[in-house]
């Protein structure tokens, strides 16, 4: 059954949501959520050079946007989370979150899954994919 939180200013993600997920004690998870953040750091796959290219943000956007999961990696909960963030001018950036701090507030809903799934590096795509699920 899935459940909605209240993430506060000042926290940090990914640790936030992942903190929601090690309370609930879920290890394979939908994950969604709108709000707001001050600071944000995006990833943009390069898949010709294998890379992620950063970008920074230090300014106010409403998230607008955020899906994504939480599997397992090398035994670990392993969030990979997307999301669409807008300015204050209407326009848009999105991308592969690499990090973000909340502000002023956040609200997640995660979704246990049925399954369980586990990732690892793939030297060919360059990306930590799933490879198995139970």
């Amino acid at each position: 059954m899935a459940k909605i939180y209240s993430l506060k200013a000042g926290v940090q993600l990914p640790e936030g949501i992942l903190d929601v997920a090690a309370r609930e004690g879920v290890n394979t998870v939908g994950v969604e959520a709108i709000g707001g953040v001050d600071r944000l750091k995006l990833a943009y796959f390069n898949h010709e050079s294998k890379k992620y290219e950063e970008h920074e943000f230090q300014e106010f956007m409403e998230v607008t946007s955020m899906l994504g999961n939480i599997t397992s990696k090398d035994g670990k909960p392993f969030l990979h989370i997307h999301g669409t963030f807008g300015r204050r001018d209407l326009s848009t950036v999105g991308g592969h979150i690499v990090s973000a701090r909340v502000m002023p507030l956040l609200e997640v809903i995660v979704s246990p899954t049925e399954n369980a799934a586990f990732r690892r590096f793939d030297e060919e795509t360059g990306l930590n994919v799933v490879y198995r699920t139970e």
